[in-house]
């Protein structure tokens, strides 16, 4: 996996999504923060992939941010 962040939906039942996501610093070695958020489905709040994705980003990075002061601290 390359440096960035990845962002995977896996189903988990009618109503649940799991959005899966793995941040990493450096392209090799390195460590990575994987969160894994059960999340509800587009049906249950109308939602584009795209949108689903943003909101995955953007979360993905304040968590990576909080990661990294606890580190730094």
């Amino acid at each position: 996996m390359n440096k960035g962040l990845s962002i995977i939906f896996q189903a988990l039942d009618a109503h649940h999504v799991l959005a899966r996501m793995v941040w990493r610093e450096q392209d090799t070695g390195g460590g990575s923060l994987t969160l894994e958020i059960p999340v509800r489905n587009a049906a249950g709040a109308p939602k584009s992939n795209d949108e689903l994705q943003a909101d995955a980003r953007a979360l993905a990075v304040r968590f990576a941010r909080a990661f990294a002061d606890t580190i730094e601290g």
